[in-house]
């Protein structure tokens, strides 16, 4: 059953960037008769559009418009710590920690001080209900759902939350924006990382003076290139490695503490499990049961058994082994297409050590990097 599908006609938050999602979401619960105020964010860094096009397709549908500004506390809680872990030798994951930590609590804020009911997004995910309790779950589109860049979100705001697109395809939403004539319609699809300025993550972490170059080398050591930014690379990455090798090689691991780039062959990046940190859950988790593990947005899902560690902290072994596990990455867990839980992925467990995975040290091998003279920390 899907929660909150009927719910009695109020003022309502919508969160609007201009691109169609947003929009057709503002248009939906406009003609269900509620009072809409759209609410776009000023995050303060990069292209920072998105509060002007939200405006501006507020002002089409005829809808209030308010913008929240958000500079401040994105820099610190995203910008900052994505820098700290990319000059670690981690993968980050910008928009699941901006969702939860930014995004979703400032909206809500916003929309309570202005009255609303409750607020909506544009996301393509759904609410469910089981054992008393809301679970996010995957959107009806398979190749838009957005549940995974969500599962980090407190429990408790989702009650308060509304996905009116979750039950349509991306071409449904097309169809609805071009019918009703909004300029939306035309817009191309927002990317992943909206706050980045021309120059990318290059630029950031020259501002940040956090550009780390260092050696390439096989997995026994030998020097084969220079790179110029660890930030550059990411476990499973085969392009753009800098070096003629003669044969397919792939990043199969960052050594932090160096500023090393570890390659090799396919094999290599296959891992027998990993450790999660900051464990967050939805339901009780089911210890020692199977279930379905994302370790990124655009990968397959895996399966595998979950034990606890003390701290917050949860064992992953996979049934089968799995490749290009990245730490820093974001674990979402599932049952059917219901979240269960998240975690973040503190470090893997290559596939061909036979010593027990429970022997291992949970805590990464890697020291803490040192830029600029200073260390740098941890935090994702």
């Amino acid at each position: 059953m899907v929660c909150g599908a009927e719910v009695t006609l109020a003022k309502v938050a919508v969160a609007m960037s201009g691109g169609v999602d947003s929009t057709v979401a503002a248009l939906l619960l406009k003609e269900q008769g509620h009072r809409v105020l759209g609410l776009s964010l000023r995050l303060g860094h990069g292209p920072d559009r998105a509060w002007q096009e939200g405006a501006r397709a507020a002002a089409q549908l005829g809808v209030e418009h308010q913008v929240v500004e958000a500079g401040e506390v994105f820099g610190r809680l995203v910008v900052e710590p994505a820098v700290r872990a990319y000059a670690r030798g981690l993968t980050p994951n910008p928009c699941a920690v901006c969702n939860a930590g930014v995004k979703f609590p400032l909206l809500w804020s916003a929309a309570r001080q202005a009255g609303c009911r409750f607020l909506a997004t544009g996301h393509y995910v759904r609410l469910e209900e089981a054992r008393g309790r809301l679970l996010l779950a995957e959107g009806r589109d398979p190749k838009k759902s957005q549940a995974y860049f969500l599962a980090r979100l407190e429990p408790e705001i989702l009650a308060h939350l509304r996905f009116p697109l979750g039950g349509l395809e991306k071409r449904q939403v097309r169809e609805l924006a071009l019918g009703a004539g909004l300029r939306a319609a035309q817009r191309r699809e927002s990317q992943d990382n909206c706050f980045l300025p021309a120059g990318g993550w290059d630029e950031i972490m020259a501002q940040h003076r956090a550009v780390r170059p260092g050696v390439v080398e096989d997995q026994g050591g030998r020097v084969l290139g220079r790179h110029q930014g660890l930030h550059r690379f990411t476990v499973g990455q085969r392009r753009g490695l800098g070096i003629a090798a003669g044969r397919r090689l792939y990043v199969l691991g960052l050594d932090g503490r160096r500023a090393a780039v570890r390659v090799g062959p396919a094999a290599g990046l296959e891992v027998a499990g990993f450790y999660g940190s900051s464990a967050r859950w939805y339901l009780p988790p089911p210890w020692g049961r199977e279930l379905v593990v994302r370790h990124r947005y655009s990968r397959r899902q895996p399966r595998a058994v979950l034990e606890p560690l003390a701290g917050e902290r949860v064992l992953v072994k996979f049934i089968q082994p799995e490749r290009a596990v990245a730490p820093g990455q974001l674990a979402v867990f599932y049952q059917g297409d219901r979240v269960l839980g998240s975690a973040w992925i503190e470090r893997t467990i290559p596939a061909r050590e036979q010593r027990s995975a429970l022997e291992e040290s949970p805590w990464p091998v890697d020291g803490p990097a040192v830029t600029n003279g200073k260390a740098v920390t941890q935090s994702i």
